[in-house]
């Protein structure tokens, strides 16, 4: 998502300049990658957990208020320094994702992919109409991705239907809801 509202940014009046983005791409990458990532390899070395795939839906509790934890901060760092203005949205978005899907999880596996294809997705019509992109290239080519993603949760047996699609719609509705409320 942050690649796109780069390439979207760029193409309107008020673009950032590009050695921002490399301060941006780096805060991204520590706070919604090293950073859990590490704290969820320690949960697994102190055996809370028993993968780092998180087959079980039980042990996706701790992981994703790890990661919901995170996705705040960032949120927290981009809307205090307001470089872009959807990309706070993006991580506030992806909390409230990720909180859900904790919520979920605690009665039912729901396709975490799915749901992050459905609120990609939705994101990205939103900013493609937002910046008045005539191309609907980048909307197509998501939902053509959205079907693969999809597709190799169930090929691989990962998820049943209804986990991949209720993932998808509810990713789609929740980011529509944030994006209409703020």
């Amino acid at each position: 998502m942050c690649l796109m509202l780069f390439v979207l940014e760029q193409q309107s009046i008020t673009a950032v300049d590009s050695p921002a983005w490399i301060y941006v791409g780096l805060i991204v990458f520590i706070n919604t990658i090293i950073l859990p990532v590490s704290l969820i390899w320690m949960l697994k070395r102190q055996k809370i957990i028993q993968s780092m795939s998180l087959h079980r839906r039980e042990e996706r509790i701790y992981p994703f208020f790890i990661t919901a934890v995170f996705y705040f901060t960032t949120w927290y760092v981009f809307k205090s320094i307001q470089v872009l203005p959807f990309l706070s949205l993006i991580f506030i978005i992806s909390m409230v994702l990720v909180m859900a899907a904790a919520t979920i999880s605690l009665l039912w596996k729901i396709s975490i992919h799915s749901m992050s294809m459905g609120a990609i997705s939705m994101a990205v019509l939103y900013l493609t109409l937002a910046h008045y992109i005539p191309s609907p290239w980048p909307v197509y080519t998501l939902i053509f991705l959205s079907g693969w993603v999809a597709f190799s949760r169930l090929k691989l047996q990962a998820h049943t239907a209804a986990q991949v699609y209720g993932g998808y719609l509810l990713g789609g509705l929740l980011t529509a809801f944030v994006f209409v409320v703020t």
